[in-house]
């Protein structure tokens, strides 16, 4: 596998711009690496111009009512390569070289120190660049470098902000302890906010650092709650339940159901703000996560068979944040919040703590171990000795007394019925799937 790191560089582009320059540059300096232009819709650009912009350019995003978070965004969901670079279209790169893009490493974000284009306004960029060196918070201007799983991790740039994204999302990947990287070659951004009004814009600016830092600063990251999920009209999912029932629209909505109840697990742990919540989607489209309501929290697409390799992964990716890392499943009506916050509170004594489920797997695994680097990828996960295997060299760990019912059968489906109606406390999401099982006659 090559080590040369490849990177989607994306630059976003207002209604109003004019100044296109930068891409052929890019195309010249850059080639091996694709470039992706997200233009606001409402740009009025000639049919010469648009052909002269798809000459340098590997993809042309348009944004409707875009905002620059929103371009960020947008350009970031069509990138091909594993690597990321946010560009401003004012910026001059004749002094960065396709050798400093290998200088970032997959777990940093980093950026260029910043120079103007009028040297009157050298002030400012050595009030910029001491900002980013002594408190770890460079500007939008000075570019963003970061790994596309580490950016999603993260979870893109705010779209309801005006301005501030830029400093946001650093305070975000700063609460999770992301190394944030300086990388020493300059990018030169445009002075034009500066020219008529220097003084003020500078007071301007330094006001703005300050208020955002107050509004954006986190606490630092405890505990990282991975959900793993899949869209609830796969016909994927529940394929055993599938054919015995012969009813699919029946299933997803059983599906939609499950989701509900991960759903309003999910809104209760974002409350407590040293929570991360993480949604791992496996499915080709994240088109249901917006549908439930669930896209402001970090979203990772995973697309695979196996769901070990996508454990693995995650893992891998988490480990290096956060103190204590949660895997769990999205389509087992039991699990509530009294379960994860034993999957928190059992770390305190245990190197980690699994809840069973019926069939001889597990539906929930955290651990503040960090050297788990193979231990799921060579476990397969629809065996029913699963959980044995998962935990046969684990010394320190804590399982549930109680096994969960994983609902893979219409057997099950009637056991885990029987076993929550007999409950004296459910949420709303359960009872709302009582009543609708109910209602289609399952039990």
């Amino acid at each position: 596998m090559s080590l040369y790191k490849k990177f989607s560089i994306i630059i976003p582009a207002s209604k109003d711009e004019k100044d296109f320059s930068l891409l052929s540059k890019l195309k010249d300096r850059f080639s091996g690496h694709e470039i992706i232009l997200a233009l606001d819709s409402e740009n009025q650009l000639t049919l010469d111009e648009l052909h002269e912009i798809n000459l340098n350019i590997n993809k042309l995003v348009k944004v409707q009512h875009s905002s620059r978070a929103k371009s960020l965004n947008a350009g970031a969901n069509k990138a091909e390569n594993d690597y990321l670079w946010f560009l401003h279209i004012d910026s001059q790169i004749d002094k960065i070289q396709k050798e400093d893009l290998q200088k970032l490493q997959k777990k940093q974000l980093g950026y260029f120190k910043l120079a103007f284009d009028n040297k009157k306004n050298n002030i400012n960029a050595a009030g910029a660049n001491f900002r980013s060196k002594n408190f770890d918070l460079p500007f939008g201007d000075q570019s963003f470098l970061i790994n596309k799983n580490l950016f999603n991790l993260i979870g893109k740039f705010d779209e309801n902000l005006k301005e501030g994204e830029d400093h946001k999302f650093i305070w975000e990947a700063k609460s999770l302890g992301v190394e944030v990287k300086e990388i020493t070659r300059e990018i030169i951004t445009s002075s034009r906010k500066y020219d008529e009004h220097s003084f003020l814009q500078t007071i301007k600016t330094v006001f703005k650092t300050f208020t955002q830092a107050k509004k954006f600063k986190k606490k630092e990251i405890e505990n990282i709650f991975c959900f793993f999920m899949k869209d609830p009209r796969s016909k994927d999912s529940k394929t055993r339940l599938r054919n015995a029932l012969k009813d699919h629209e029946l299933v997803d909505q059983f599906n939609l159901h499950c989701l509900q109840i991960v759903k309003a697990n999910i809104l209760e742990l974002a409350k407590n703000d040293e929570n991360k919540i993480v949604i791992i989607n496996n499915s080709t489209s994240n088109d249901y996560l917006y549908e439930l309501g669930l896209s402001k929290f970090s979203i990772l697409n995973i697309y695979s068979d196996e769901v070990n390799k996508s454990m693995q992964e995650v893992y891998n990716l988490c480990a290096s944040f956060g103190k204590k890392i949660i895997l769990s499943g999205s389509d087992i009506p039991e699990l509530n919040m009294h379960h994860f916050k034993d999957s928190i509170n059992y770390l305190n004594k245990f190197d980690s703590f699994i809840i069973p489920t019926n069939d001889g797997g597990y539906c929930c695994f955290s651990t503040k171990l960090k050297n788990l680097e193979n231990t799921f990828v060579r476990n397969d996960y629809n065996s029913n000795e699963a959980m044995n295997n998962l935990i046969k060299y684990m010394y320190n760990i804590k399982k549930n007394d109680e096994a969960l019912i994983d609902v893979d059968t219409l057997s099950d489906l009637q056991s885990m019925y029987e076993e929550l109606k007999s409950k004296n406390k459910l949420t709303k999401e359960q009872s709302d799937l009582i009543q609708f099982i109910d209602k289609r006659k399952y039990a």
